[in-house]
């Protein structure tokens, strides 16, 4: 299965942008980026703070100089390039000699473009040899609508009844609490760790983690001092999610519930966004604005996202079919209402996956990681494919 990537759509024409958007984000799973490109440099790539995976360049009537600003950036420092540009055999041969994989022009052929970008995908999957975890970002859009619980549930239902290596991070660097939804200590090395990121690996990652029994391994923060978001160095915290990503198969984000470079970096790089509401007119109208921002202000497609609509009662009068009209979302998923065992299974420190399997949260959440996963969940905890697996590390 190719890997999604993260690819960065740049150039000058805000329509051409709006449309190649159209075209890519209703066939392909990559992560999308634009760029409209409105100062006086014509290099796409000029200071961003993280290069994408590739890069699609539109051309305008001043190809000439767009394409000498992306030359003078030497090919080793810049991401496989797909140029877009005018049907003009010049300026094809022109984006070849700079380094261009692929030359498209308008109307798009879309199959073809869709193919040239998982044939990069393909490629660079092959030449990193290794794990690429999918991260799934879960946000409340109101406070306290359960988003910790979904994310808590969600990475042990990957970890216990798909099987697959999980980590799970805190990451509320002062009122993080998942430690103790699996009665583990309140330790946790995240701030050490995004400090030590630029000569961290897998193994010593593992060190900072805490490690539940299903063999989730969890990453949060438990220093004594006030951290805010500026005391995190963006660089560096980066450069920690690529390091866990490479060491995993999933990776779940709990963010807690604001818009800062803390947040953006994992949103940005998240290959799904859980946005978590609740059955009222008062999450709705969060939920809306926190997609607006999502969208205008981080690039993210309404592809990459879906809500979950925790505590969900048939009885009440928002319907489903309200909250997709209101949101103008499809990807609506509804976790049933069952507050009395949720609640319990916190105070004991009891996951929920253990403390009550069979209940209608816990399926529904085992049928979203079984979405998210692809793969067919075990029908125990410790079905005969686990007890194998267990056998085997040992």
């Amino acid at each position: 299965m190719k890997s999604n990537i993260r690819v960065l759509l740049a150039g000058r024409d805000a329509s051409q942008l709006a449309e190649m958007e159209k075209v890519l984000v209703s066939g392909t799973s990559h992560i999308l980026s634009l760029r409209h490109i409105t100062n006086g440099n014509s290099d796409p790539l000029y200071n961003l703070p993280e290069m994408p995976e590739t890069l699609i360049f539109c051309l305008t009537g001043a190809w000439e100089d767009e394409l000498r600003a992306l030359e003078e950036r030497p090919l080793a420092k810049r991401p496989p390039t797909i140029v877009v540009g005018p049907e003009n055999i010049t300026t094809m041969r022109m984006a070849m000699q700079v380094g261009a994989r692929d030359y498209f022009s308008f109307p798009l052929p879309e199959y073809d473009l869709k193919t040239s970008l998982n044939r990069i995908a393909e490629g660079l999957q092959s030449d990193a040899g290794i794990r690429h975890a999918k991260l799934t970002a879960v946000i409340n859009a109101k406070g306290g609508s359960g988003a910790s619980v979904i994310a808590a549930t969600l990475a042990h239902s990957l970890a216990a009844r798909i099987g697959q290596r999980v980590s799970l991070l805190d990451m509320d660097f002062q009122f993080g609490h998942l430690s103790s939804l699996f009665d583990l200590p309140p330790e946790g090395g995240l701030i050490d760790a995004i400090v030590r990121s630029e000569n961290m690996d897998v193994m010593a990652l593992e060190g900072h983690m805490l490690k539940h029994k299903s063999g989730l391994h969890i990453l949060g923060n438990t220093s004594q001092h006030m951290i805010v978001p500026g005391d995190i160095e963006e660089g560096q915290l980066k450069k920690l999610i690529d390091v866990v990503r490479s060491g995993y198969d999933q990776v779940i984000a709990d963010l807690p519930r604001q818009i800062d470079p803390v947040a953006g970096v994992v949103l940005e790089s998240a290959d799904s966004i859980l946005l978590v509401v609740q059955q009222s007119i008062a999450h709705i109208q969060d939920a809306r604005q926190m997609l607006r921002y999502l969208h205008t202000y981080l690039g993210i497609p309404a592809t990459r996202m879906k809500v979950i609509v925790n505590r969900w009662d048939k009885r009440l009068d928002l319907s489903v079919d309200d909250i997709r009209k209101s949101l103008e979302i499809e990807d609506v998923i509804c976790i049933p209402n069952d507050f009395a065992k949720v609640a319990e299974s916190a105070n004991l420190g009891k996951p929920l996956l253990e403390f009550a399997p069979s209940s209608p949260v816990c399926r529904s959440v085992v049928s979203l990681a079984e979405n998210l996963s692809g793969k067919k969940a075990e029908t125990g905890q410790f079905g005969l494919g686990k007890v194998l697996r267990k056998l085997a590390r040992t």
